[in-house]
């Protein structure tokens, strides 16, 4: 974001790239500032680095002038110039440390929570108050246009098709495991998160509604430092961590240890309504628990000035259990008149993901990157139920218990080359590879108690899921003045292999269902940088939603006598088209941005309910196509001196599903033909955040959101609203933050499913308003690294070192 743009006389840009001086990385985001040569002043001109350090100030007049590069914890630079028609290219710019600042960075540093870079939205977690204590799922629910509901399911823009990486990586994380390990990811541990809503070919096509990638905290800032963080909340859940990283000339090393222990209280209500007037309802109350320990560690050496070797890996340890109570009514002929259901669950969970990787560098725009990765993530869970059901002449008890074995590693494997040949010309290729597997038994006894039980060998299930994926791809890129483009194509081919065995079956008495695919998905982004200040961008690629392996298990999962869901094999991928339109403009303490999209969808998996004797089953299915068409409205404003900052988020977009029919056969045998019509709904969601700094370092941050009523295939989710507030107050080394997450104990999930013959409705909700208190303590010495001549003295004159011309 630029600071004000040139006047229309201008004559000749100047260039320059940014690094810190110690480690050789580029500093995006650091300030550049025209400063008249004259008088001293600085001119209403000036403008940030980019991602890659780099820098462009465009038509400065004909004159003398200096520039200015500062950053918060460095040693600003000044250069003299003096502009005569021609270009001024300052070249490699190297920003030394302050050291007497670093230690006060760390602790008090306020960064801009969002910044805009080419394909996607980039927000720190440092500069957001409310942060402090929270686990990565609920620091997830303070990103604009991302929502996470009761069930920990994370939708971008309104779909739920998303992706979640962790450093860039899938690292493991899968539809079946990712909620578990978003809600013991330390937020602590979390640099920043990325949101590309409109991946180009290099990433994976996974996600139609795109990536949404988590940047674990991986400094290399000279010295040792780290921080300790304890936090408690009102609901009796709490966590304490800490992170240390140390860090010299030849070595980065990092490590981390969290343990997170949480309490929650859900609930859930379900009405049921039929035509002919009866009913079947329900209400429910589900306590939950968990804790779990989560660890983190990895080294960087510096073989030579151009090669690195990295090793890394995180994992976690964790035990949930809850119960949940549920009592049911109903007047439907025939059927039980109550039903009391009692459930209990407990499970452990664990899971690691290690990884190798090297990285030679010919120069700073000539990369090789060789990453390999193994994932495991497994887990015993128990279930149990006891329903009390009541007949019109008959009194019924049914205990069942589910045990189920999770089991799911992968290895991963990335080959990443970048040359850029010259400023107007820069290509990416690369090959990305990721071998799944999941196998996953599930045991269920049947009895009138735990004393009496048996196995039910008809429920006995044992799925194993491969999914093989192998992808090259390829983008070509430049910039011809304010003109920049790239364009790609990725070739992907994947293998589906699924079994599901029964009692006593093995894999050789059971066919393996098997699918190859391949396709192709083209990437095209277009960027104009404009005078004032203004970029425009309009992009396209191809992506697809591939099926995971809970929605292809056919088991049928009976934890609710009323709704039995199960997978369907058969399920296809769904591909979409993405197009986006983007501008931005920017002032000295002001920003919109404007992204006009429409997403066209053919294939679209949704979960499809259908009623078969009084009982409602749940399954996926392919049914209908879909265009989604909307804008989303980004503005920040910096006021009262940059003493109130104000981030607003409107997404205004509209759905339409094509008409689609479907016959289902159920559990009876018959056959249930289930329709729908075309439909359009037009939905919208908004989001403030303001944040305000107060003297004695004192920051407070307040958050809305609303979400809108939205339709789907089968019915629709209706609209909520909540409100987050934070605070922090620092004293030296020392910060007491104190949160209120869901002030209002607003945060409810209620959606309605209509049928040939009925309507439901259901409302679900966890946790509610909880206020935390978290203190952390940040220590280190950060002394500089050694000079790569030794004894020679770090330059302080403002200057550093010469650029590279």
């Amino acid at each position: 974001m630029g600071i004000l743009p040139l006047t229309a006389l201008a004559a000749g840009d100047i260039t320059g790239k940014v690094i810190n001086k110690e480690t050789g990385d580029p500093m995006d985001f650091v300030t550049v500032q025209l400063v008249n040569a004259a008088t001293g002043k600085p001119l209403p001109i000036g403008t940030n680095t980019d991602e890659n350090g780099v820098f462009i100030l465009k038509g400065v007049k004909d004159g003398k002038y200096i520039v200015k590069i500062s950053n918060v914890g460095s040693i600003d630079q000044e250069r003299p110039v003096e502009v005569k028609k021609d270009d001024i290219d300052l070249g490699t710019l190297r920003l030394a440390d302050d050291t007497k600042l670093l230690q006060e960075v760390v602790v008090e540093g306020i960064r801009s929570q969002m910044r805009f870079e080419l394909d996607k939205k980039v927000f720190s977690v440092d500069a957001n108050v409310t942060a402090a204590g929270q686990s990565a799922s609920e620091l997830l629910e303070s990103i604009p246009s991302v929502e996470v509901d009761q069930d920990g399911e994370v939708s971008l823009r309104g779909n739920s098709s998303v992706t979640i990486w962790i450093n860039g990586k899938e690292s493991g994380l899968t539809a079946d495991n990712r909620a578990q390990i978003l809600e013991q990811i330390p937020a602590e541990t979390i640099d920043k998160i990325e949101v590309i809503t409109n991946p180009s070919a290099k990433y994976s096509p996974e996600g139609t509604a795109g990536i949404i990638n988590i940047v674990l905290k991986k400094n290399r800032k000279a010295g040792y430092y780290g921080s300790a963080e304890i936090s408690g909340n009102s609901r009796g859940g709490g966590n304490a961590g800490v992170n240390v990283n140390l860090n010299s000339s030849k070595v980065d090393a990092f490590a981390g240890v969290g343990f997170r222990m949480r309490h929650a209280k859900g609930g859930s209500l379900m009405n049921r309504e039929f035509t002919n007037g009866t009913y079947t309802k329900s209400e429910g109350e589900s306590p939950s628990h968990g804790n779990g320990l989560f660890f983190r560690l990895g080294a960087t050496v510096h073989l030579t000035d151009k090669d690195d070797i990295a090793a890394n890996g995180f994992g976690m340890f964790g035990h949930n259990w809850g119960h949940s109570t549920t009592n049911y009514h109903s007047n439907v002929p025939g059927n039980w008149l109550s039903n009391l259901d009692y459930s209990h669950n407990r499970g452990d969970h664990r899971g690691a993901h290690a990884e190798l990787s090297y990285t030679h560098k010919w120069r700073d725009n000539h990369v090789l990157d060789i990453t390999g990765s193994f994932n495991n993530w497994s887990g015993p869970n128990n279930r149990s139920y006891l329903q009390d059901i009541t007949y019109a002449d008959r009194e019924e008890t049914i205990y069942q218990e589910q045990n189920m074995d999770m089991s799911n590693r992968s290895w991963e494997v990335k080959v990443d080359y970048t040359n850029q040949f010259n400023e107007y010309l820069k290509l990416e290729a690369g090959y990305n590879g990721n071998f799944g597997k999941e196998n996953t038994p599930t045991d269920t006894y049947t009895g009138t108690s735990a004393a009496d039980m048996t196995q039910d060998q008809d429920l006995y299930n044992r799925f194993i899921y491969k999914n093989n994926i192998s992808a090259l791809y390829a983008t070509l890129g430049g910039k011809v003045k304010n003109f920049s483009f790239s364009a790609g194509l990725r070739a992907e081919s994947w293998q589906v292999r699924t079994r599901s065995l029964g009692f006593g079956q093995t894999e050789s008495d059971v066919e393996e269902f098997k699918k190859n695919n391949f396709a192709l998905f083209p990437s095209a982004f277009i960027s104009w940088s404009l005078p004032h200040d203004n970029e425009m961008q309009i992009n396209y690629t191809r992506r697809l939603r591939r099926p995971w392996g809970g929605m292809l298990n056919s088991f049928r999962d009976i934890s609710d006598p009323t709704n039995i869901s199960y997978g369907n094999p058969e399920l296809e991928p769904m591909y979409s088209n993405a197009f986006e339109l983007n501008y931005i403009k920017s002032w000295t303490y002001h920003m919109i941005s404007l992204s006009a999209y429409m997403r066209t969808s053919t294939n679209m998996m949704n979960r499809i309910s259908y009623l078969d004797n009084d009982v409602m089953y749940t399954t996926w299915a392919n049914v209908a196509d879909q265009v989604n068409s909307g804008c989303e409205i980004v503005v920040k404003n910096s006021l009262f001196k940059s003493h109130l900052d104000l981030t607003t988020t409107v997404n205004l977009y509209n759905n339409h599903i094509s008409a689609w029919n479907y016959d289902f056969k159920s559990e009876s045998g018959n056959i249930v033909p289930i329709s729908g019509d075309k439909q359009n709904s037009f939905a919208w969601d908004a989001r403030m955040m303001a944040n305000v700094r107060l003297p004695w370092s004192l920051s407070l941050q307040a958050t809305g959101n609303y979400n809108s009523k939205m339709l789907s295939a089968q019915g629709s989710r209706q609209g909520g609203w909540s409100v987050d507030l934070g605070g922090r107050r620092v004293f030296g080394a020392w910060s007491f933050s104190v949160n209120c997450r869901d002030l209002f104990d607003s945060r409810r999930f209620k959606s309605t499913t209509t049928g040939p013959d009925y309507t439901q409705y259901n409302e679900r909700w966890r946790n509610g308003r909880t206020v935390r208190l978290t203190i952390k303590y940040s220590f280190g010495n950060m002394k500089a690294k050694p000079s790569k001549n030794e004894g020679e003295p770090m330059d302080g004159s403002g200057y550093g070192d010469g650029g590279d011309m």
